[in-house]
């Protein structure tokens, strides 16, 4: 006699085949009627149809899937981070699911609700999550790793960069060529990215060193919503850049050099610089943090910060694979490790000596 099917309860009652699988599997997505249940449990019972066995859950498991939550792909730091991470995981036999949250808290914790419990043996987040205390609660089962950022009363493993040295780094680079006038232009800061401010410190910082205590001009986006899905198709970073430059040339500031936040928005400075006619570094020096593969190509090249972002990458999914390689008494108190690296100097043709007469340039 030939095995039921699905279809067959489907004919019987009278419904859709995806009727019959969601009341079966007891789905809460739909609200069907209580006649429209009894037909389909009936059905069903007549037929001798019983769903498919589900696997077990140590097969879940043999699936090595990671979960990669990035905030935006428009920044091509997090597009290099994400491929950086996906190639070592291949060849480790994992797979990774890449989420972009577009910044967004409820995006965020749709991709949480959906992926973690059985479809991802581990969570890769590449900014500090909206819900640090729900992850702390998820990492006790989900081994979690915080790439690039780093909260210290967040019980949750993180590999970062030294924000507060790479500022410092960029700072003593411009002091070195004579600049004791600077400006440090970024997006707003929040408490889901410390990094901005973090950099920021280490450059003020490093002037104060020096006894610099006013050398330091600081521009920030205004407070709202980061938007990356813009009208004129540019990225978000890139835009603050150029917008908050412009802004600087109205005040016709006496600043010899510009840092932005990372490289999307020192790019956009430096277009900026150069649409209006201006020479870097003859006239202004301009730097960023990240380096990324489009600062090595631009015109000039940008000085910046090189991350060891490959070397991160790979250190956070050795760290999922080993708790999970933990006994499972072990992962009820999930190791907890930060590890910092430290950045690296990349000095390009965009910075130079500071100019002799810098009153005969303005901003």
């Amino acid at each position: 006699m030939k095995k039921a099917t699905s279809q067959d309860v489907a004919e019987l009652a009278g419904v859709s085949q995806a009727t019959v699988s969601l009341i079966l599997n007891n789905s809460d997505k739909i609200t069907f009627s209580s006649e429209t249940k009894e037909r389909v449990l009936t059905a069903a019972q007549q037929l001798g149809y019983k769903l498919p066995q589900r696997k077990k859950q140590q097969e879940k498991h043999s699936s090595h899937m990671l979960l990669v939550l990035t905030p935006t792909l428009t920044n091509q730091y997090y597009a290099e981070l994400i491929q950086a991470i996906e190639d070592y995981a291949d060849s480790l036999d994992h797979r990774v699911i890449v989420c972009n949250t577009f910044r967004k808290p409820d995006l965020e914790k749709f991709y949480l609700d959906t992926f973690v419990g059985s479809h991802v043996d581990g969570i890769l987040y590449t900014f500090l999550p909206s819900f640090p205390r729900l992850i702390e609660q998820i990492a006790v089962t989900t081994p979690t790793v915080i790439i690039g950022e780093k909260q210290a009363d967040l019980s949750i493993c993180s590999i970062e960069l030294s924000n507060v040295s790479a500022g410092a780094m960029l700072a003593e680079h411009l002091y070195q060529l004579g600049h004791q006038k600077l400006v440090f232009i970024s997006t707003p800061f929040n408490q889901l990215t410390l990094a901005r401010e973090q950099r920021l410190e280490g450059i003020r910082r490093q002037l104060e060193s020096h006894g610099i205590m006013d050398g330091l001009e600081v521009l920030v986006a205004e407070r709202q919503a980061e938007q990356d899905s813009r009208d004129d198709g540019l990225p978000y970073e890139y835009s603050v850049g150029r917008q908050l430059t412009a802004e600087l040339i109205r005040r016709e500031s006496t600043a010899t050099a510009l840092i932005g936040v990372n490289d999307m928005t020192a790019l956009g400075i430096l277009a900026e610089l150069t649409g209006r006619g201006f020479h870097v570094p003859r006239d202004f020096s301009v730097c960023g943090f990240d380096n990324i593969f489009s600062a090595g190509v631009t015109t000039p090249a940008l000085t910046t910060i090189d991350h060891h972002l490959r070397t991160r990458c790979q250190s956070a999914v050795d760290m999922v694979i080993q708790q999970n390689s933990l006994p499972h008494a072990s992962a009820q108190t999930p190791m907890v490790n930060k590890i910092e690296y430290t950045p690296q100097l990349i000095a390009r043709g965009s910075t130079g000596p500071c100019p002799a007469r810098r009153g005969t340039v303005r901003l």
